[in-house]
């Protein structure tokens, strides 16, 4: 089965409006806050819709790594409190 153009033309901006809608309400929550007032050379980010544009132009390379590292902290919990049981 081969993917074709119009496929992945539909595939893109679905998971682009997707992820833009996850750091939407999201973003804060996980650790991702490039709004002022920060100190001077805090990042490379003006705002939190510089950052989440970047991110979610980039979701295909960005959500994999994001679920990467959330299975990793539910294994982790998982681990500690199985130890602790």
């Amino acid at each position: 089965m081969n993917i074709t153009s119009a496929t992945l033309m539909l595939i893109y901006p679905i998971g682009f409006l997707l992820t833009l809608t996850f750091y939407k309400y999201f973003g804060k929550r996980i650790g991702f806050d490039y709004d002022p007032p920060h100190e001077d050379y805090y990042d490379d980010w003006d705002s939190n819709s510089d950052a989440y544009l970047a991110f979610s132009i980039g979701w295909f390379i960005v959500m994999p790594m994001l679920m990467i590292a959330g299975i990793y902290i539910v294994l982790r919990n998982l681990t500690k409190w199985y130890l602790n049981f």
